[in-house]
């Protein structure tokens, strides 16, 4: 079933509990007030007659019968009867239906006094309302009224009530139906938004934001999804196409050092070994790069949980291992904040920007530390002020550095891995001479 007639059946099943509800109350009301009209007529009229000088219809004054029953103008009832204390009883209605007596209007009868009685009763398949009250002569008067006029009534108000009841019903599915599909037609947009997509890959396609409320909402955030799902996509073939740019170059270099191993007899051996050498530098740069590009493309930064650490002993580890691995100078200064990050991927960012600083520089590097500030100092040239916005892009590498080994993705892993935690990282020239390039991690960082 879909949404719009949900929601209209979800109306009609609310529309039928009300009219239930309101049906039955009005119908309980109704009898409940006409079975007291009834019972206060009957006893007024028994009570009129039980006086010492009964009045009847017209104002005149009534006398009782020889039998000692009232007028049958003065009780008004379709039966009226005097029971004796014996249980002799006296129609005093011609032609009327005998009432039944029971032990109770028996007991009445013989003592003379008691309050009145009301019940229903059933004689030859009619039901009638009896009031049975003590009569001013000894014994007991039973005046009734039959319950035919007030089932009359009843059941053509039962009528009415379901009539007015599946009315109501029907129009409140009706509107409920008219109302759904005003109400659904923005999610129906959505939907044929998301099919197209789906069907022609067109990220770029427009997507409806009308509405309010929660579809509104959900209009903006399938917005936002497309849009990250467009920027993924593009930044998905931006990296495919730089990784080709990156891999022609050295694909090309070993395609020449291999050709001309081909021809190992023309090389001499000084020439041969400087043609194996450029093939193992380019098979290691190539290794690198793939693992790089492998890195970057992936996000991996979820595998490992996050834990509290000093930044001041991740930054000794990364200066003591490049101080053994290359035998250059790099000291470490400052107080670093505990942090709750990932560690081995916050050290391989810290890694990184060392090994950045040790390519471009040949002097000393300073790690220094400023609570969550991480930033690596050194004495090289520095960057132009046209290559600074650049420095953390995928592959950028500034006109004097393409020489230089690497793939130009070092910095571009420390920005991904500083923004996964929530952080910032900077790029920036030295007063002195030489580049400074840091991160700083927010207060809390994201779980």
């Amino acid at each position: 079933m879909s949404l719009r007639w949900r929601i209209a059946a979800s109306l009609a099943v609310i529309a039928a509990f009300v009219c239930a509800l309101a049906a039955t109350g009005a119908y309980v009301a109704t009898r409940h007030q006409l079975e007291k009209s009834i019972d206060t007529s009957l006893l007024e009229r028994a009570q009129g007659a039980n006086g010492p000088h009964p009045i009847d219809a017209n104002g005149d004054r009534a006398d009782y019968m020889n039998d000692g029953c009232p007028p049958p103008g003065l009780v008004q009832a379709a039966a009226a009867q005097l029971v004796a204390s014996d249980g002799t009883v006296t129609v005093c209605v011609e032609g009327a239906v005998k009432l039944p007596v029971s032990k109770a209007d028996i007991a009445m009868a013989g003592t003379g006094t008691g309050k009145p009685m009301l019940s229903t009763v059933a004689v030859n398949g009619k039901r009638y309302r009896v009031l049975a009250i003590p009569w001013r002569s000894g014994g007991l008067l039973q005046t009734a009224r039959s319950l035919d006029e007030t089932e009359s009534v009843l059941s053509s108000l039962r009528l009415q009530l379901l009539f007015i009841s599946l009315v109501g019903i029907a129009a409140a599915a009706v509107l409920g139906w008219f109302f759904a599909r005003r109400l659904v037609r923005p999610i129906v947009r959505l939907r044929n938004v998301a099919e197209r997509i789906a069907r022609t890959q067109d990220l770029d396609a427009p997507v409806p934001q009308t509405g309010g409320g929660e579809i509104g909402s959900l209009a903006v955030s399938f917005s936002t999804m497309v849009d990250a799902l467009a920027t993924s996509r593009r930044q998905q073939q931006q990296l495919i196409s730089d990784a080709s740019h990156e891999f022609r170059t050295p694909l090309t270099s070993l395609r020449t050092n291999s050709e001309l191993l081909d021809r190992s007899d023309r090389l001499s051996e000084e020439q041969r070994r400087s043609v194996v050498q450029g093939i193992q530098l380019e098979v290691d740069e190539l290794s690198k790069l793939f693992s790089e590009l492998v890195e970057l493309a992936t996000d991996q930064s979820n595998d490992e949980p996050l834990q509290s650490v000093s930044l001041r002993d991740l930054a000794d580890d990364v200066a003591g291992r490049a101080r053994l691995r290359t035998g250059r100078e790099v000291t470490v200064s400052g107080d670093g904040a505990t942090v709750a990050v990932r560690p081995h991927l916050v050290e391989r960012a810290i890694t990184n920007l060392v090994d950045n600083a040790l390519k471009y520089s040949a002097g000393p590097v300073e790690l220094g530390l400023d609570g969550r500030r991480v930033e690596v100092r050194d004495e090289g040239p520095g960057f132009k002020p046209e290559d600074i916005p650049h420095v953390f892009d995928r592959f950028y590498r500034s006109n004097e550095a393409r020489t230089e080994p690497g793939s130009g993705l070092g910095l571009a892993i420390v920005q991904q891995i500083v923004e996964r935690h929530g952080g910032t990282v900077w790029a920036t020239d030295r007063p002195g001479g030489g580049a400074a390039v840091g991160f700083e991690l927010p207060p809390e960082s994201p779980g």
